[in-house]
């Protein structure tokens, strides 16, 4: 088994290599063939030639030795065609404007086609996954994770999409619940609210000031400020939207906490070693390292596990975890309840 991966593993440099060096090869004859008298008496030959090389090939050779072996599909070398042209724009200017234009003409629809293919496919695996989980951000994830082969743009993608979500489009749904779950709040007692109110008011107030300030040196600087003072009030309220929507769910065999839009994890019951109610006190970096806990808020329950866990964090960011910071709005009946279903499992297990 070990042989037949190293072998693999061997293969794939190899291919890249090769990439790289016939690349440069290609891309070297053409800048020759650019810069020499052979262009002004066959123009309109030679830059097709070379254009094709730029657009069509690299990217071919790119796909068939390195992204066919990530099981990638075809439509991903569009983005590197695009590239090649405008590298052939840039570092071959002596190229008949013709050609150049019809070149340009073909490949400006593709990526809105591409992209416009996407976004079907994610919309047929949110309706396919919607028949299974009715949690309208769980089975966007599991949509994008399906269609979108780099798990870390996937996870960005849901953390940014889940954003204008709770912002914008979640304010007449009803807190998400399982069937024979307990649910167990966590913003009613927190200081979440009082702190959305008190950064959305400094933002405002601070950001009209700093905006027209900054709109008498350059128009632009002031707006993306402002600008990002949006996104920074929209996070928060998103944050404390998905909050009041996706209490801590505890059922026979799993715990499910979505700590507004800071922290996920579908945790099963076998993996917690004990679960205390404490008076945090501030970790060490040492501890830091393995632990996760709630902005904003100070926890009042800590939960040690037995193995670590996944768990998604801010911007999708997936962390490897064992000990977990949590505040709930009951903690002693939470601590009660696992404990509960801690006993069960252990019993079933023996």
């Amino acid at each position: 088994m070990e042989g037949s991966v190293y072998a693999i593993n061997k293969l794939y440099k190899k291919n890249i290599s090769f990439f790289i060096a016939s690349s440069f090869i290609i891309i070297l004859l053409d800048l020759l063939f650019a810069n020499s008298v052979l262009i002004k008496e066959n123009d309109q030959l030679l830059t097709l030639g070379i254009a094709l090389d730029f657009v069509v090939v690299i990217p071919l050779l790119l796909y068939f030795l390195w992204f066919r072996k990530l099981n990638f599909k075809i439509a991903s070398i569009i983005p590197f065609a695009l590239i090649g042209y405008l590298a052939l724009a840039l570092f071959v200017p002596n190229t008949d404007q013709e050609t150049m234009n019809a070149i340009k003409y073909f490949l400006i629809p593709l990526p809105p086609f591409i992209l416009a293919l996407k976004i079907y496919d994610i919309a047929a695996a949110y309706k396919r996954y919607k028949k299974v989980d009715n949690h309208p951000i769980e089975t966007l994830r599991k949509s994008l994770e399906e269609t979108i082969r780099h798990p870390k743009i996937a996870a960005l993608l849901t953390h940014e999409l889940s954003i204008f979500y709770y912002a914008l489009f979640s304010w007449k749904e009803k807190p998400f619940v399982r069937t024979g779950a307990a649910s167990f709040s966590y913003h009613t007692n927190s200081n979440k609210l009082i702190t959305l109110l008190i950064f959305s008011k400094i933002l405002i107030i601070e950001g009209v000031c700093m905006h027209i300030l900054l709109a008498q040196w350059s128009h632009t600087a002031a707006w993306l400020l402002s600008l990002g003072n949006v996104y920074i009030i929209m996070l928060l309220v998103a944050d404390y939207r998905a909050m009041c929507l996706n209490p801590i769910l505890v059922s026979d065999q799993q715990i499910r906490f979505q700590y507004g839009i800071q922290l996920y994890s579908d945790m099963n019951i076998h993996t917690i070693s004990s679960i205390s109610v404490i008076k945090f006190e501030k970790l060490g970096k040492d501890k830091m390292k393995k632990t996760t806990k709630v902005l904003d808020t100070e926890p009042n329950v800590h939960m040690i596990l037995k193995e670590e866990i996944t768990v998604i964090t801010a911007f999708g960011i997936r962390e490897q975890v064992d000990q977990i910071y949590l505040f709930v709005d009951k903690p002693y009946e939470f601590q009660k309840k696992c404990h509960q279903l801690m006993e069960v499992s252990k019993k079933d297990s023996e």
